[in-house]
């Protein structure tokens, strides 16, 4: 196992040199795939005993997938070529419009329906929690890569305060999307609707609370993230 993970993390295409791709950035996206597909499992389940639960959870897996595709792409071109400031600003504002469809599913728990005598209850519990929990993946890892490149290209405290200001706006982005019912296209279809929404939410309590939290729950599973990856890397320079 350690001859594999050496494998993987030393292994490069040559591409360019250094390389843009690296076996080691692809990993956590194949990893992050197969719990997508172990998710998607559990509905597939649900369908051959019973009856599809809502199809929308499957779309809303596929819409957490685009920011970590974006911050991806950001992360790797930025260790490529680290003077690249506008394209970075371009990809963080791309990234931040589907940023909060990733947080977004731990909103559909409230679709649960109670019943302790009926086994479906149970499996829609940690179905729906799967989605939820694979999807916050999805965003975690997004948002350390996304942060990475802004630390990287920008400066460290730039990047900081834009990590800082990113929580509490991808709050209120999934405000927007459960309580306002819109979603990131509507950035493009109806640019109008969208700045309403804003303005009359903006003064709204209960955005301003959910936004907080939500933006709290995030940046206290990102400080987990973060110090669990800064403490291997620093421990592995040390041997």
């Amino acid at each position: 196992m350690d001859r594999l993970i050496d494998w993987i993390r030393n292994y490069r295409f040559s591409i360019t040199d250094p390389p843009i791709v690296t076996m080691e950035g692809l990993f956590s996206l194949l990893l992050l795939l197969v719990l997508s597909f172990a998710a998607v499992s559990f509905h597939l389940i649900r369908i051959l005993f019973n009856a599809p639960v809502d199809f929308s959870m499957d779309w809303n897996l596929f819409l957490s997938w685009i920011p970590i595709l974006i911050a991806f792409f950001a992360d790797s071109l930025t260790k490529r070529f680290e003077d690249i400031p506008f394209l970075l600003m371009l990809l963080s504002i791309a990234w931040l419009a589907f940023f909060p469809n990733a947080p977004y599913m731990i909103t559909d728990l409230a679709h649960l329906s109670v019943d302790y005598q009926r086994d479906l209850t149970w499996h829609d519990t940690i179905m729906l929690f799967f989605y939820a929990e694979v999807s916050l993946f999805n965003g975690l890892v997004s948002l350390y890569w996304i942060h990475r490149a802004w630390r990287r290209v920008f400066s460290k405290r730039t990047g900081n305060i834009l990590l800082i200001l990113s929580l509490p706006t991808a709050g209120f982005g999934v405000y927007l999307g459960r309580v306002r019912r819109m979603n990131s296209w509507d950035i493009i279809h109806e640019p109008g609707l969208i700045l309403k929404n804003l303005f009359e939410s903006i003064l709204d309590r209960t955005a301003l609370v959910f936004s907080f939290e939500i933006g709290m729950l995030l940046g206290v599973l990102y400080l987990v993230l973060w110090g669990i990856i800064r403490f291997r890397i620093r421990y592995n320079k040390k041997n």
